[in-house]
């Protein structure tokens, strides 16, 4: 079955990124989002370099929010909020995660798994941004998760992924900053979700400069970890007792939005 006939099966697809000055990594990304995403969702950090109007260029129709910049893991719990599919991508604007990648994250949702995780570290998959550092340090963080929560991942630290919406709203997540992705990882299992890894090869920051900081940010990514394990299991087993939906959590009151109209649902019938 082709992909666009497992897309029937679907009604809607959001693609979610967020931005903060990412002006001429723009027509890389956006240019090349394949046409059958029915909504992208932009959350940017209040940008100077004209990325808002960058963004219009190439997909008119994207919804964009605006707010004060709190980090990766904020702007994209908003965007989860937003995004109305049935079917949600989480992605980079950095031009690291290639848009032509979509549909190899999208097959494993349409076969019925719940969460479709990007691992540079399967075969098929790479980075050519991995510094030794990072790398040894994802190596530990992966280990460590493994150890602690009986998982069998091989990558952790990357936030190309899908998921269906409703595994999404089981797994919000609390975290502002880059752990979001190791925290996503740990609440998926918890909350018993059907994943599958797929290779997915890691380009070089097209232009400009990262914001992660690996030492403040490995810090971090270590205390989502240790904080979870050490949470009293009733937290953790009690039927959905830990999980609050992002559904549950929209406020847009103090948000500044540039909008498109809303895209409606297809019939598929």
């Amino acid at each position: 079955m082709s992909l666009m006939d497992k897309k029937k099966q679907m009604k809607k697809i959001s693609v979610v990124i967020p931005t903060m000055n990412e002006s001429k990594n723009i027509k890389e990304v956006f240019s090349n989002i394949p046409d059958f995403v029915d909504e992208i969702v932009v959350v940017d950090g209040n940008s100077t370099d004209g990325t808002r109007e960058e963004i219009k260029k190439y997909r008119s129709d994207t919804k964009i929010i605006t707010e004060q910049p709190s980090g990766k893991g904020a702007a994209m719990k908003t965007g989860f909020e937003m995004a109305t599919g049935d079917l949600i991508i989480m992605m980079d604007a950095d031009g690291s995660h290639d848009p032509g990648e979509i549909p190899l994250l999208l097959d494993p949702i349409l076969d019925g798994f719940d969460v479709a995780k990007g691992s540079r570290l399967l075969p098929g998959g790479g980075s050519a941004d991995f510094t030794p550092f990072r790398r040894l340090g994802n190596k530990i963080f992966v280990s460590m998760v493994n150890t602690l929560y009986s998982t069998n991942y091989t990558d952790l630290c990357y936030g190309y992924r899908a998921f269906k919406k409703e595994a999404l709203d089981r797994i919000y997540c609390s975290s502002n900053g880059f752990e979001i992705e190791t925290e996503q990882s740990i609440l998926m299992k918890k909350a018993g979700l059907k994943i599958k890894e797929v290779p997915s090869f890691e380009a070089k920051r097209k232009n400009g400069n990262s914001n992660l900081n690996s030492i403040r940010d490995g810090f971090k990514i270590l205390n989502v970890i240790l904080k979870e394990y050490l949470k009293p299991s009733d937290t953790i087993n009690k039927k959905d007792k830990h999980i609050i939906s992002y559904t549950n959590k929209v406020n847009t009151e103090s948000r500044q939005r540039i909008s498109a109209p809303d895209h409606r649902p297809l019939d598929f019938k």
